[in-house]
């Protein structure tokens, strides 16, 4: 659903298709880590979505509930083949920015950017 909402908004934005569809594939990761591992599938639990549209980049805000983690710690999985596992690599590599944080609220907050690439 995410996916949907960030298609249908960034439709009509100089962006290449390629681009919004590797940022959609990016905060579709982003939202099931949200679900799985910050929430722990507790459906009393809530993940909220912040879109911002600029002229020049998109920014997606995904806030979890959890506890979040320590991210300067991460190791990417061995090898690209596991079933699982490679929601961060995705992100990282189908954004410009990637950020992990605690909000001021305490929620756990990651930020995916995505920037238009200039045709100059």
């Amino acid at each position: 659903m995410p996916d949907a909402i960030l298609m249908e908004l960034a439709g009509d934005l100089p962006f290449e298709q390629k681009d919004i569809d590797e940022l959609s594939t990016a905060v579709i990761e982003a939202c099931t880590n949200a679900m799985e591992h910050g929430n722990g599938m507790e459906q009393e639990r809530h993940v909220e979505l912040h879109f911002h549209f600029g002229p020049d980049e998109i920014r997606v805000t995904v806030l979890d509930q959890g506890p979040g983690f320590d991210f300067r710690n991460w190791q990417p999985p061995d090898g690209l083949m596991r079933e699982r596992g490679r929601g961060i690599t995705i992100m990282r590599e189908f954004t410009d920015e990637l950020t992990y944080d605690h909000a001021p609220d305490g929620r756990f907050r990651v930020q995916l950017v995505k920037r238009r690439q200039r045709q100059d």
